[in-house]
């Protein structure tokens, strides 16, 4: 059996790094309209001169989803944008509190893609499989 050289296995490891990319979660935007940094930020429709872009979910288990929850919600009126490891729905309906008079329009809507529009990911850089695509040419033509 043919023992692999120092040369080889370094080559091997270049490949494999060229080839593997970052495991990543999704990131969303992160607000709440009632409470937080970006409170006055958090509205339901995002306007292009704000600060606020999306956020890793790394703290909350397994999130795949963004979810937007719009009307009423933990006893207030507003807007929350946050993570989630569940799919929500997409529903709208008109809530009536016991003891209120109004009714209230609530939606929740849940995506799966960052900061639910479009987004680049993670991905190998060009120069670095070049560089392992030209070292592999070479490598193989000297022998």
């Amino acid at each position: 059996m043919r023992t692999i050289s120092v040369r080889e296995y370094c080559l091997l490891l270049c490949l494999f790094a060229a080839i593997a990319t970052p495991a990543r979660g999704i990131d969303c935007y992160r607000c709440n309209n009632t409470s937080g940094k970006h409170q006055f930020q958090c509205n339901e429709f995002l306007t292009n001169d704000i600060d606020m872009v999306p956020e890793p979910c790394d703290d909350v288990f397994g999130a795949q989803y963004c979810v937007k929850h719009v009307g009423r919600y933990e006893g207030g009126i507003g807007t929350k944008r946050y993570c989630s490891s569940v799919h929500m729905g997409n529903f709208c309906e008109y809530v009536k509190q016991v003891g209120d008079t109004l009714e209230y329009r609530t939606c929740v809507y849940t995506c799966s893609s960052d900061g639910c529009n479009p987004a680049t990911r993670a991905s190998t850089s060009v120069g670095v499989i070049f560089f392992v695509s030209i070292s592999t040419i070479i490598y193989f033509f000297r022998r």
